[in-house]
């Protein structure tokens, strides 16, 4: 009748075997694909520090542990049957409820009682809007996800399944669960057509195919902005810094090379880690533009091993910045932990590309393709298959909702997508810009629209957004949304049809069978 738990640590016991007879009420708490883990942890400091530290780890861990939050991340039958008992509570709430800001009041409540955020009173979002949105399934499933799904990742990274030795950059378990909701989703999306006001109709897959959803096209437009700054740089003759910046060690769970824990771990999640670098991020954009300091690039976010994240970022600027820069990035790096041990040559490094081994396109492209779809890249730092292992860090921006890429400097990719959605455009700016975007020529695009350094409220083109009144899916104005395009003397309309969503004919002919049946 033993688990995993017990026989792994079945040796590590005082003469009574009290130990004994106490880890299997502890272990018999959890569920069973933490047992292997949890044991090494637990052997790991009985060990090191002593039978008393690794019985208050396995304590502290068990009591904190949340068999709730483990099913709402992985178990989509549970997260769906227990969004609906909400939804029925809810309901009850909202019907007794004498006016809409007294259903909102009860409603956001119970909502906060659940560990979520109620919607916002505020703009479009009205009282009735927000008790609809409390009471959708659909928004209630996401803001269970939105929550959940880190909280058990945090829980797996403290519990050793995410590391070199075990899950890389996420646990199994989030993975399979993640890879559950792609294929919904796909099947999703095959069930969907859209169709317009003169009655044309497009498979949403298709539409979806032809995106930058789809991992190929997304890597492509990236390559071809990276070129565009690339081949800007050369013409300005710019110099191009490859920075990489990473957390200190207490945000690192485990060590690369053994998986060992590390004894300075504090606890931080991934998110919180990105917070971090996100606050150097914006310290050094603030001083720069203090100091009237350009530059443009690209800045890449990626997991290492045990899910924390750190930072590629490749700018160009001119080289008289370069010193600036570097100094800068250097010391805003080392304000937390400057003195432990290898701080001075890991948390920031900085490679000035030498364009006689290559381009600044060769420093990022590898990050690129190993981050979206591994696409040629055979294995990754690890070994491991580079398909395989985009996949997992694909998850792992997903469930940690991380930003991968973000361009900074130069115009904006909203107008470029735009502009491709045109055949034609009347000549002039408009036209110029429409053939560089059309042509994939991003260093055209870009200084056709006032190069780099230019505010992208000084563009000659600009998105034009116009307000619908229809109602949306809660009863408020759609809002604002982008029709089209004006260089300030001519408008076009990039927008033409209004669309509707709609199952297909086969779809609704399943649906039926199901029903009878």
């Amino acid at each position: 009748g033993l688990t995993k738990g017990d026989e792994l640590t079945w040796n590590n016991h005082d003469p009574s075997g009290d130990d004994r007879r106490w880890r299997m009420t502890q272990f018999a708490k959890l569920p069973l694909e933490f047992h292997r883990p949890i044991a090494k942890q637990y052997n790991y400091r009985f060990r090191k520090t002593g039978r008393t530290q690794a019985n208050t780890f396995l304590r502290r861990f068990v009591s904190k542990f949340d068999v709730r939050t483990q099913r709402l991340a992985t178990d989509p039958i549970y997260l769906k049957q227990y969004v609906r008992n909400r939804k029925h509570e809810l309901t009850v709430i909202a019907t007794n409820s004498p006016t809409d800001q007294d259903a909102y009041t009860r409603l956001s409540r119970r909502i906060e009682s659940l560990g979520l955020t109620a919607p916002t009173i505020a703009g479009s979002v009205t009282a009735l809007g927000a008790n609809r949105r409390m009471l959708d399934e659909g928004w209630l499933a996401r803001q269970f996800r939105k929550v959940y799904l880190p909280k058990f990742e945090a829980t797996a990274i403290q519990a050793g399944m995410v590391h070199s030795r075990a899950g890389l950059y996420v646990s199994d378990a989030s993975l399979s669960a993640f890879r559950d909701r792609q294929s919904h989703n796909r099947q999703v999306l095959e069930r969907i057509e859209l169709e317009n006001e003169i009655g044309q109709t497009f498979d949403l897959s298709d539409l979806v195919a032809r995106s930058v959803a789809n991992p190929t096209n997304r890597r492509h437009e990236l390559m071809v902005r990276l070129y565009g700054f690339d081949e800007i740089a050369k013409q300005l003759d710019h110099v191009g810094l490859f920075i990489t910046i990473t957390c200190p060690s207490r945000m690192h769970a485990r060590y690369w090379t053994s998986g060992d824990p590390v004894s300075s771990y504090d606890g931080t999640t991934p998110r919180q880690a990105q917070a971090y670098l996100n606050d150097i991020w914006m310290n050094t954009r603030a001083r720069f533009k203090n100091a009237n300091t350009h530059l443009y690039g690209f800045r890449m976010a990626e997991p290492q091993h045990d899910g924390t994240p750190h930072w590629h970022i490749l700018l160009y600027t001119n080289p008289a910045n370069q010193h600036f820069v570097c100094s800068t990035f250097q010391e805003l790096s080392l304000r937390d932990s400057p003195d432990e041990k290898g701080a001075n040559e890991q948390r920031c490094k900085i490679e000035v590309i030498d364009r006689s081994k290559g381009s600044g396109v060769a420093y990022a492209a590898k990050y690129v393709s190993k981050n979206i779809d591994g696409e040629h890249v055979d294995k990754d730092l690890h070994g491991k298959s580079a398909k395989d292992s985009a996949q997992r860090v694909v998850a792992w921006a997903s469930i940690h909702r991380i930003r991968q890429f973000q361009q900074f400097g130069g115009p904006s990719v909203t107008c470029w997508r735009e502009l491709r959605r045109l055949s034609a455009a009347p000549e002039g700016i408009l036209d110029q810009a429409r053939r560089a975007a059309d042509q994939g020529d991003w260093m055209t695009f870009t200084n056709v629209l006032g190069g780099t350094d230019t505010c992208r409220k000084s563009h000659p083109v600009k998105l034009i957004r116009e307000f619908n009144s229809n109602e949306g899916k809660y009863g408020e104005p759609i809002g604002y949304q982008i029709t089209g395009l004006s260089d300030g003397f001519t408008c076009i309309q990039t927008h033409m049809h209004t669309w509707k969503v709609k199952l297909k004919s086969e779809s609704l002919r399943v649906l039926d069978e199901v029903r009878h049946t």
